[in-house]
């Protein structure tokens, strides 16, 4: 089955913009509400929509989540993958977010699919993206599960990126850190806002399932977060291993693995 990207955007709650695109099956029209009397409803079917959030000053277009979300595409799913403020081509500054300001970009995320399209079934993230998402999934009753990617148990360890930047952010200082050559300005109330969100408090109301996976050898988030996160959540939690892979999943054969394992899950809890 082939895909198609449609490109879309929407705005968050302080007014950006936020870019996105939205992956599909190349059997759906976009002009046929869902449910609706016009056109072929089995010609139009999307098994579910998923929305994937991108990682730490990543964006929608970093390998894992183009890759990810085309191959589960190709397989019958709808996949909003989007910009955060100040990232990729999203409007706003990304020294003045937040972890609060993500999970505003993601809420805002699931009302854009919801009232144009149609309500996100699971949320999936890479990395801090799966952090993020795992934090407001029991906010919303049509949310059925998770995917997190090589996810942090707590949004407080990408201070790790963060280097000797952090002594200056900590004296309230703004300062700039250095993510793979590229280097980002950041304001103190970033590292304010992660260290004080209780994700393990979160995760214990979380009663949906979660699907973790763990990248053996991950040079930026060990097994220990994912272990962590298993053990928190209240739900049913599987855990899988992924091997000779990088936090990136670069290797498009090791891509197609954890796509067809996620969906495999999904078929199980729907």
């Amino acid at each position: 089955m082939k895909t198609r990207t449609v490109k879309c955007s929407f705005r968050n709650s302080r007014g950006y913009t936020l870019d996105a695109r939205l992956d599909l099956p190349s059997h759906y029209d976009t002009l046929i509400a869902p449910g609706s009397d016009t056109g072929n409803d089995e010609d139009n079917n999307i098994s579910a929509f998923v929305i994937f959030c991108h990682c730490f000053t990543c964006s929608k277009e970093t390998i894992t989540t183009f890759r990810l979300s085309r191959l589960l595409a190709e397989k019958g799913y709808g996949i909003l993958r989007f910009d955060f403020t100040g990232l990729g081509k999203s409007e706003g500054d990304f020294a003045s977010t937040t972890f609060s300001t993500t999970q505003d970009d993601l809420r805002c995320a699931i009302r854009f699919l919801s009232e144009d399209y149609q309500a996100p079934a699971f949320l999936m993230g890479h990395s801090l993206g799966g952090t993020t998402a795992l934090s407001i999934a029991n906010d919303y009753d049509f949310i059925r599960g998770v995917v997190t990617v090589a996810s942090p148990s707590e949004p407080n360890h990408v201070l790790h990126h963060f280097g000797h930047a952090l002594t200056l952010l900590e004296q309230g200082i703004p300062a700039s850190f250095n993510v793979a050559g590229t280097y980002f300005d950041i304001e103190p109330e970033f590292i304010e806002d992660v260290r004080t969100f209780e994700m393990q408090t979160v995760l214990s109301s979380l009663d949906k399932p979660v699907l973790i996976f763990n990248i053996e050898n991950d040079a930026l988030v060990d097994e220990d977060n994912a272990l962590e996160i298993q053990r928190w959540v209240k739900g049913e939690a599987s855990l899988i291993d992924i091997t000779a892979s990088d936090h990136l999943l670069s290797g498009r054969d090791k891509t197609e693995i954890v796509a067809r394992d996620i969906i495999r899950w999904i078929e199980e809890v729907v």
